[in-house]
């Protein structure tokens, strides 16, 4: 918030310059850019103040006078500015971080061990039989990233893509490889979150209705029915994935808006000894 000192400065310095700007059309137009940027910063409209003050620079940068109670002015609005855009993101981090807690007792945590390389999270509606069925389930990796798992019998279709399809909707997930060398009893791809999240998406829009799966891009196109439980899961997975996204991303945003905040101070500190 500005020094009450400093606002009134700032304002007979305004009201002196107008005084006497009659003979220069320029210098009024630069000193009205500053009374309005000051103006705009005291009413909370910090885009605006920081406009003005940016269309001052770009019209008149020969007006030094206004020029320089525009740099006075600058690192107040950043700081108010900064202020705000913390205040709305600790708000949404709040939100997310509610979310995760409301629905972290849905899933189950299978840590790291010999037969698994990567501890993950999995939704308590996935059937403990899956590996045995036509199927595709989501994980969470620990960073909150989504993927999925793809489940097919046999090993000749060759499948390097999902799609699901539900009340007249579909969605195709991004391909991956399916190696040639790997003879294993069933066909079982790992779609990353860049090829799974169309799958996550579809999965909340038709959330509460079974879908059709159906393993693409091999020799044949296989499908499974899935049940409005298992879509569910796969939703909420979804769901989850995109709250942890977002408070990992929220916190580093965090913090990079708090050094914008000290730096903002600082230079204000600076303007005003």
């Amino acid at each position: 918030m500005l020094k009450e000192a400093s606002k009134q400065l700032l304002l007979a310095a305004a009201l002196t310059l107008c005084a006497c700007s009659g003979e220069n059309p320029d210098k009024a137009a630069a000193e009205t850019l500053v009374a309005e940027a000051a103006t705009a910063l005291d009413r909370g409209d910090y885009a605006q103040a920081e406009a003005l003050l940016d269309s001052l620079s770009a019209t008149y940068p020969k007006q030094i006078e206004a020029g320089r109670a525009a740099l006075g002015l600058r690192p107040r609005v950043m700081e108010r500015k900064t202020e705000q855009e913390i205040a709305d993101l600790q708000v949404e981090l709040l939100a997310a971080s509610a979310y995760v807690d409301s629905v972290r007792g849905l899933f189950n945590a299978v840590p790291a061990s010999d037969d698994v390389f990567e501890p993950y999270m999995i939704h308590k509606d996935v059937p403990a039989n899956w590996r045995d069925r036509n199927t595709a389930v989501a994980r969470l990796s620990p960073s909150g990233e989504f993927y999925v798992i793809s489940s097919l019998a046999g090993n000749t279709t060759r499948h390097t893509a999902l799609q699901l399809s539900a009340r007249g909707l579909s969605a195709t997930s991004g391909s991956v490889k399916n190696d040639p060398e790997d003879r294993l009893s069933r066909e079982s791809l790992r779609f990353p979150a860049a090829a799974a999240d169309t799958l996550g998406s579809l999965a909340m829009a038709i959330d509460g209705s079974a879908a059709t799966l159906t393993f693409v891009g091999g020799k044949k196109s296989p499908t499974a029915q899935l049940s409005a439980k298992e879509v569910h899961a796969l939703a909420d997975t979804y769901r989850l994935s995109r709250a942890m996204v977002t408070i990992a991303a929220g916190n580093r945003r965090l913090e990079q808006l708090k050094a914008k905040l000290q730096l903002a101070r600082d230079q204000a500190a600076r303007t005003n000894e």
